[in-house]
């Protein structure tokens, strides 16, 4: 299954062919690598190159280190979390806008709305209901309403059983509450928000995949404007702090240039009377 590595970039390497013995079936989750005196002969290689190879293995999510006895190596089934990680640390250096994540919402979720319209179970309508008055309550006690905003569009995307659309859709909801974070909406937002998933649920309750629909995509592109009109907000009051900071710092250099440049007086010589 494995074989022996070439010498540049050799941990790079085990990692690559562990990955693919995975992905391939050869290694399956629950499974354990073989020992380390193994995979040392296996890949001939020292033990801190296999060490760095199996540390990454584990960040990358696909094994985890047990320590005691039966320990070692243990092949896992990548999750959720592990996935968004490794997407959110690419996508970081992309300057990703909420323009950006609009767009995937535009073409994603109302999908999921008018799917789940038809078909949604009661469990999961339930469900839905849960996440509202929660969010109500939160309002009223003013507080954050975010991981209740969230909960309501990972059950419509879980109830599509895509495991495509349910990563992409966790994903863009993650970012977007990072968004939030940074641009602090407020309650009249949340409370905005609150109405447009209860007219959805409304909707997907009554069976209507046209109206659950059209709903969702009126609520994305509000939640959207709203977002970007808060940007614009806070970049045009930065940008004002900036400048008004500027003009104070020029002040000062003026007013201290001008007390160096200004001609000192001269003294007063005094006359002693007489002839």
């Amino acid at each position: 299954m494995f074989s022996r590595v070439e010498q540049n970039k050799v941990a790079l390497e085990i990692v690559r062919q562990v990955r693919e013995a995975i992905l391939e079936g050869k290694l399956h989750a629950g499974d354990r690598l073989p020992p380390e005196k193994q995979l040392l002969a296996k890949f001939g290689v020292g033990k801190h190159t296999l060490r760095e190879a199996v540390r990454a293995l584990e960040a990358m999510g696909f094994i985890s280190i047990r320590k005691g006895y039966g320990g070692g190596a243990v092949v896992l089934e990548v999750d959720m979390s592990t996935t968004r990680d490794s997407i959110a640390n690419f996508l970081h250096f992309q300057n990703v806008s909420v323009r950006n994540l609009s767009e995937v919402r535009k073409l994603i979720e109302p999908y999921l709305a008018r799917l789940a319209a038809e078909c949604l179970n009661q469990d999961s309508l339930d469900a839905l209901e849960v996440c509202n008055q929660e969010c109500r309550e939160a309002l009223r006690l003013d507080q954050n309403t975010s991981s209740h905003e969230i909960n309501f569009h990972r059950i419509l995307a879980d109830s599509s059983g895509n495991p495509v659309l349910i990563l992409i859709l966790d994903f863009v909801n993650n970012v977007l509450t990072d968004s939030k974070r940074h641009l602090q909406p407020g309650t009249t937002f949340s409370r905005q928000v609150l109405e447009a998933h209860e007219r959805i649920l409304t909707a997907v309750r009554a069976r209507d995949p046209e109206g659950a629909e059209a709903e969702t995509r009126d609520h994305v592109c509000e939640v959207e404007e709203a977002l970007e009109a808060l940007r614009i907000e806070r970049e045009e009051g930065t940008k004002g702090r900036r400048k008004a900071l500027g003009k104070s710092s020029r002040s000062s250099v003026v007013k201290k240039s001008a007390a160096v440049l200004r001609p000192a007086s001269k003294p007063v010589v005094k006359h002693s009377g007489g002839m």
